[in-house]
């Protein structure tokens, strides 16, 4: 065993992959949730920019595999003409900022822009004939937003979620389409990392210990999927964007 890989097993990084397995298990169950939830959390354990990389790395193979075996929930013409699009040009300047911008003030205002969107949303599900509200210019402002935060901490999720929340997709389709868009984008951001320098031994070396966390949770989080209804599938949706919110505004540290 080499020494960088003795080196990374610590007790930092025991805690993270108690961290991991209950984030992908969200992710395999919801389709979104991992990297933000292991983000708040394990900020404190690690610098952000250390985080990031190995967090997008254990994220596209997650992707991939459940994007195969569900791909014919996709939803195919929404990720080309209204996804891709209005996501990817936030994205693109969001890795932008993300070597201009520091601070933990921006992750606090956005965890408080999730906690408002979301809370909003369970206080429309509080009915059973609850619908969401707005039209084709606020699906795209908050596809938008989605790529830029993406783009600054690989957390777009919760605007996206937000977004497609007006198709009132049923779960199945919103976690495939969910999934087709992490594995897109993810492993943009993840050359990105290689490119920017930020792939080190270290961070390939954690990577590969929590690999293997990354089969369970998936096998925990269908089974959790399939046994959701429709409507606890939504308000799931919405108290996981607020506990991810609240989790950023009081959790995190800047790298």
């Amino acid at each position: 065993m080499t020494p960088v890989f003795t080196e990374v097993l610590t007790w930092p990084l025991l805690w993270l992959a108690v961290i991991v397995f209950g984030a992908y298990t969200t992710q395999a169950m919801t389709g979104f949730g991992s990297i933000i939830i292991a983000l708040a959390l394990g900020a404190h354990l690690y610098p952000l920019q250390q985080l990031l990389p190995v967090l997008v790395a254990l994220n596209v193979p997650l992707c991939l595999y459940l994007v195969i075996r569900h791909r014919r929930h996709l939803q195919g013409r929404l990720l080309v003409t209204e996804i891709l699009p209005w996501m990817g040009l936030g994205l693109g300047l969001g890795v932008l900022l993300a070597g201009v911008i520091r601070g933990q003030w921006l992750e606090q205002l956005f965890g408080l822009l999730v906690v408002v969107l979301a809370s909003r949303e369970l206080w429309r599900l509080r009915a059973p004939r609850a619908r969401p509200a707005g039209g084709l210019t606020g699906m795209r402002l908050s596809l938008g937003g989605a790529g830029i935060v993406h783009g600054l901490y690989a957390s777009g999720g919760p605007l996206l979620v937000h977004a497609l929340g007006r198709r009132q997709l049923p779960p199945a389709a919103m976690r495939c389409t969910l999934m087709t868009v992490w594995l897109i984008f993810n492993s943009t951001l993840l050359v990105i990392y290689v490119w920017r320098g930020q792939w080190t031994q270290e961070v390939l070396a954690q990577t590969l210990w929590l690999l293997p966390l990354i089969p369970p949770g998936v096998v925990l989080g269908e089974w959790l999927h399939a046994r959701v209804s429709v409507r606890g599938f939504y308000i799931l949706l919405q108290v996981l964007l607020v506990i991810s919110g609240l989790a950023l505004m009081v959790g995190t540290t800047s790298g």
